[in-house]
């Protein structure tokens, strides 16, 4: 009965008590406020008899309900705050390791440059400076090594002497036209154009002033072929020049030869020159003609 916290059983029948059993008096349960409830049950198997049953309510009592249950309920608080600080710290540990893991898989998919550079977060620190500083020095040999192959490009399509492009340079160009990427049908103009031999006049002339009429006629050439958009001018062999004029037709290549013959002939008189012997025009028309395919 105590454990059950059964205060009083009777045993009735009808109005007639026929038995009773009671808690002993000596037992005090825990706390101070009881609230007893009643309860009667017919028994089945002897009609007319009842069983009464006075019970103390567990949740009437402060301390039976709640005392009781109140470590359990404190130390399950604990263990739930304990694993919510404990997963908050590992968080905390592993989002350095996790910002350093996707930074990486970047650099291995083949992004480069201020983009993929570290945070203050990523952890371990050392190894994320000790990456940032590699990309750096991967960035400087980048550019030091575009800026080299600009250079020995530009000098190995470059004269030395005049400054424009050399024979190399020519017909490689002359080649991607002759391509014809875009399928198009392209067509051009190539013109060679020979000037006096200039080391046959040095011999009687002198270095300085054969030097001084070259460059003049070489900067005349120069001058004259940027009037016309996608012109290239390249120095081919010794006094031979060259020119590519993309998307020209022979009419016109005619035009622009005898306007380089005036521009010549607008120069001062000079005795190491012939004037009528001072520039020889070729000229070639280049088609190319795409036959579709059946």
């Amino acid at each position: 009965m105590m454990s059950a916290d059964i205060v009083r059983v009777d045993l009735l029948h009808g109005d007639k008590q026929v038995y009773t059993l009671a808690r002993n008096g000596s037992y005090r349960p825990v706390g101070s406020s009881d609230l007893f409830r009643e309860l009667s049950v017919p028994l089945i198997k002897h009609p007319g008899m009842s069983l009464r049953l006075v019970y103390q309510d567990p949740m009437g009592n402060y301390f039976h309900s709640l005392m009781t249950t109140a470590p359990l309920t404190g130390a399950i608080g604990f263990i739930i705050v304990m694993l919510f600080l404990a997963v908050r710290w590992l968080q905390r540990q592993l989002a350095g390791q996790e910002l350093l893991e996707t930074r990486a898989t970047r650099i291995l998919n083949g992004e480069r440059g201020s983009n993929v550079l570290g945070t203050i977060y990523e952890w371990p620190p050392r190894t994320s400076s000790a990456l940032d500083t590699l990309l750096r020095e991967i960035q400087n040999a980048r550019e030091q090594h575009s800026r080299l192959d600009t250079l020995i490009r530009s000098y190995a399509a470059q004269d030395v002497k005049t400054g424009l492009n050399n024979r190399l340079f020519f017909d490689n160009q002359l080649a991607t036209l002759l391509e014809d990427q875009e399928k198009v049908g392209t067509h051009g103009i190539v013109m060679m154009i020979r000037l006096p031999d200039f080391n046959m006049l040095s011999d009687t002339w002198g270095h300085s002033q054969v030097e001084e009429q070259f460059f003049t006629l070489t900067n005349l050439l120069s001058t004259f072929m940027m009037r016309y958009p996608g012109a290239l001018l390249a120095r081919y062999h010794r006094s031979d020049f060259a020119a590519l004029l993309p998307h020209r037709t022979l009419k016109e290549a005619e035009s622009i030869a005898g306007q380089l013959i005036k521009a010549v002939d607008t120069l001062p008189n000079n005795k190491m020159l012939d004037r009528d012997d001072m520039i020889h025009i070729g000229i070639c028309a280049c088609v190319v003609v795409r036959i579709p395919s059946r």
